[in-house]
């Protein structure tokens, strides 16, 4: 039984990681889509966020650096890919507390990256990590909190369903 458990969640996690899986979760959100986001997935299996710069998301004409709202957005994308990572069984998740710290403005025109990482899954709370960094290094980190719901139908069912051709 135990073994069956294991390899029904090592099978979850390979589907996560598939560069179909991968490419639904980016297309179920228009942001993601708008963003110009790229997800991948390292082979530590850390989730891999990438932004292109775009000057319609700049701070400001005399500062064209990725406003801090949409750096905000990728990161909780990237720890909501992150938690789905993590987690033991199926559920729908959603971001209880997010708290962002800007160390400095990201470089002019750069594209930048983000990690996250699910430290720990307890009593159905997520608790996550990320950093965002452009091509001089880490210019945010952010902490949050997610809640796990088990029992409605999420993302990876959909995602599931849709890759299989049926509707849920």
């Amino acid at each position: 039984m135990v073994t069956n458990i294991t390899n029904s969640i090592m099978l979850l996690t390979d589907i996560l990681k598939s560069p179909e899986m991968l490419d639904l979760f980016r297309s179920r959100s228009p942001a993601h889509g708008d963003l110009g986001a790229e997800l991948t997935i390292d082979s530590d299996g850390v989730p891999l966020l990438r932004l292109p710069y775009q000057s319609r998301f700049a701070r400001s004409q005399t500062r064209p650096a990725l406003h801090a709202g949409v750096v905000m957005t990728a990161m909780d994308s990237s720890m909501g890919l992150a938690t789905m990572l993590a987690m033991k069984e199926l559920s729908s998740l959603a971001t209880l507390e997010l708290r962002y710290d800007e160390l400095r403005t990201p470089e002019n025109e750069d594209a930048i990256s983000i990690k996250s990482r699910c430290e720990s899954i307890d009593d159905g709370i997520a608790y996550l990590t990320s950093t965002a960094s452009d091509s001089t290094g880490v210019f945010a980190r952010a902490v949050a909190r997610f809640i796990l719901t088990p029992g409605s139908v999420s993302f990876v069912e959909s995602a599931m369903a849709a890759m299989s051709g049926k509707q849920i």
